[in-house]
């Protein structure tokens, strides 16, 4: 009976040495550690962090806006200086004008005359060309003995022939030419067809004076356009 109790009082205390080294081993080769700080020191750092954080995005948002106010006020200088440099060229530009401004009145009247010129020559009919034609190609038995002339001008239209069907007339002489025979005549009016501007020719009367021995006879000459001069136009040197 004794020895039975024993066994069975030792049996527990075993166990409870190998939970002992069971628990020992177990936390064998760790780093001892003890939290004793208090949990106060835990928020109270999250909040600092937080607040550099919220200092730190204010920093950066200033920085930012330094930097936008710098690059305002650069370009604002800038433009500033281009509108005082562009100020200073219309300046400039304007006292030149006024200094030429009499030169600048005197050549607009002048192209105003040389306009005006133009237009008032430009009817005008080169008459040394077309009577010194007609005197080259005057037989040697006949003569002028009157002339009249009437052609366009830039302010009345010149009168044209009711049945004209070509180019419009420019000019109309009327020549009274005397000679000695009849033929001469016919001939002297195929001659002037080589005229520049020759248009039309026509005998419109022929007599005869017996005391002089002599045919009179009236020939009108139509020039058209080619006769005149052109030289107050665009394209002739001045």
């Amino acid at each position: 009976m004794t020895s039975t109790q024993e066994r069975s009082s030792t049996a527990p205390a075993r166990r409870n040495r190998s939970d002992r080294r069971s628990g020992t081993e177990s936390i064998a080769g760790r780093a001892p550690r003890v939290d004793l700080l208090p949990a106060e020191v835990y928020v109270e750092r999250r909040q600092r962090a937080a607040t550099r954080r919220a200092w730190l995005g204010v920093v950066v948002a200033g920085a930012a806006v330094v930097l936008a106010t710098v690059g305002a006020v650069a370009h604002q200088m800038a433009t500033a200086a281009s509108l005082t440099a562009a100020q200073a060229e219309t300046t400039t530009l304007l006292s030149q004008q006024q200094r030429y401004a009499d030169l600048r009145a005197t050549e607009r009247d002048t192209e105003l005359l040389e306009s005006a010129r133009e237009v008032g020559g430009s009817t005008e009919v080169d008459w040394d060309a077309t009577l010194g034609g007609i005197r080259n190609v005057l037989p040697a038995d006949l003569s002028i003995s009157g002339m009249t002339i009437a052609s366009a001008n830039v302010t009345e239209p010149f009168g044209q022939a009711a049945d004209a069907g070509g180019a419009p007339r420019a000019a109309t002489l009327t020549l009274t030419a005397k000679s000695t025979t009849i033929p001469s005549v016919p001939d002297w009016t195929t001659r002037l067809s080589g005229l520049t501007g020759y248009l039309d020719s026509s005998i419109s009367s022929i007599s005869y004076d017996e005391d002089r021995a002599e045919y009179t006879s009236v020939i009108a000459l139509e020039l058209d356009a080619r006769a005149y001069d052109g030289k107050y136009g665009k394209d002739t040197e001045r």
